[in-house]
């Protein structure tokens, strides 16, 4: 058990009486979290609602079948070493859960931090609550044909799904420690197959930056005062001295960028320069996130950068509402990613309601709800007509870090809430690559084309 936790207090009604609250342990032996970088008035919470609503999952007229959870990684350190990084607080991966580390080992570049596992930890029991504890909807015990587990192939993702599992069912998920799958039956695909986050294309990365062009981009900046409220950020960290803060940047490219790098400070309870107020930090995670909702204005950079992986979801989805054999018994599938992987769903699908870059721990989930009062006919071979009679009582609900959003072509088509699945279904074609590798090419021909457009 993770060594950090105390009796954990959990409440099984909100106020209205219609969902639960899990009230996570959130008291962390000061030897495991501070050292003398810390800021002494840190205080580790959670980054984002805890609070469950159990109707969002059953309810009188339909039931969850299935449920897709794509995750952004815990708290992690910075992805270059021009800070030292033994101001971050690291396990090793031997003993992530356990936390038996003695000496406690040097952090790597972009590792996940011991409050990392500990915000993958919380969210894993929030899944108990709510899976097992309220719906029954998993076994109590961890069952591998139930759930499906895939992350990129980095060690903070890898890291966040064992720390997640372990906050759902126990257990440590490696090969040595207790009787749990190792964190290498996760199916992590080889670099040049991974497709859960943007990969550089041409075509890619010559859009990404023609998006600064864009007119309704330039307006609007020019209506926020970007420029003045960058120079303004910029004069902070010129300002800021070496011993206030190892936070220090110099002419950031981008505000996710600066998001990120600022998140592996504050989040781990490391000083900031005295000038970021939280004003200003707010504006910070806004500017993040009109950044990646800027892509809108070419839809082929959704289609590029997360279409793919759009393919991968809907291929699994289908099968299970169609009661394909291969995932009979599958009921959850976890996908452990980025910020990025987030980003780029909620784009893609005009659901991006948030005014703010993804947290850390954040989580998108596609639940497939089926009517309740509908009798799925017994059938020894699935035809077309029975494949759309299933697939018409069945519906897709979506919620990001545990509130709805609304998918944004099917708003005016939706039924209590929720986008029919033939609707999904054909919306989700609409991101998919017909062929990735020709799509991905950029022509002279596009060039004109594009250039042409932001000039109108």
């Amino acid at each position: 058990m993770f060594g950090y936790f105390k009796k954990t207090t959990q409440k099984d009604e909100n106020q209205n009486g219609s969902g639960i609250k899990v009230e996570l342990q959130t008291n962390i032996n000061s030897g495991d979290l501070k050292n003398e970088h810390s800021d002494p008035k840190f205080k580790f919470s959670p980054l984002r609602s805890t609070d469950v609503h159990l109707e969002d999952y059953d309810n009188e007229k339909y039931k969850l079948k299935f449920i897709q959870i794509v995750t952004r990684h815990g708290r992690r350190t910075p992805e270059s070493n021009k800070t030292p990084l033994t101001m971050w607080m690291c396990n090793s991966m031997d003993h992530l859960i356990s936390n038996k580390d003695s000496p406690r080992p040097d952090c790597a570049p972009g590792q996940l931090t011991v409050l990392g596992i500990v915000d993958q930890i919380n969210v894993g029991k929030i899944y108990r609550k709510l899976f097992i504890d309220h719906l029954g909807f998993l076994d109590g015990q961890y069952n591998k044909d139930q759930i499906f587990i895939r992350s990129t192939n980095t060690t903070r993702t890898i890291s966040s799904a064992r720390s997640l599992m372990h906050g759902l069912y126990g257990g440590s998920f490696t090969d040595e420690q207790e009787k749990s799958p190792h964190h290498s039956s996760f199916l992590v695909k080889a670099d040049n197959e991974e497709n859960m986050y943007p990969r550089s294309s041409t075509k890619l990365v010559f859009l990404k930056n023609l998006l600064k062009q864009h007119p309704q981009v330039i307006r609007e900046n020019e209506r926020s005062e970007l420029e003045k409220f960058t120079k303004k950020v910029n004069q902070i960290f010129e300002n800021s001295k070496p011993e206030e803060s190892g936070f220090r940047v110099r002419g950031f490219r981008s505000y996710a960028g600066l998001v990120n790098s600022f998140d592996c400070f504050r989040n781990n309870g490391l000083p900031i320069p005295k000038g970021l107020t939280n004003d200003i930090i707010q504006r910070m995670y806004e500017e993040s996130a009109k950044e990646f909702k800027n892509t809108k204005y070419f839809p082929e950079i959704s289609i590029l950068s997360i279409g793919r992986f759009v393919d991968d979801l809907n291929k699994e989805l289908k099968l299970k509402s169609t009661n394909d054999p291969s995932v009979k018994d599958l009921k959850l599938s976890l996908y452990s990613g980025h910020d990025t992987t987030l980003a780029a769903l909620l784009v893609a699908y005009d659901m991006y309601e948030d005014k703010i870059h993804p947290v850390t721990s954040s989580a998108l989930e596609f639940l497939l709800m089926q009517e309740k009062d509908y009798k799925e006919p017994e059938v020894k071979k699935l035809t077309k007509s029975i494949e759309k009679e299933l697939i018409n009582h069945q519906y897709v609900k979506v919620i990001y870090n545990h509130k709805p959003v609304h998918i944004g072509p099917c708003k005016d088509k939706e039924v209590d809430g929720m986008c029919p699945l033939s609707e999904f279904l054909k919306i989700s074609q609409s991101i998919i690559p017909t062929n990735y590798e020709e799509q991905s090419k950029l022509t002279q021909i596009d060039k004109k084309r594009y250039t042409q457009l932001v000039e109108k």
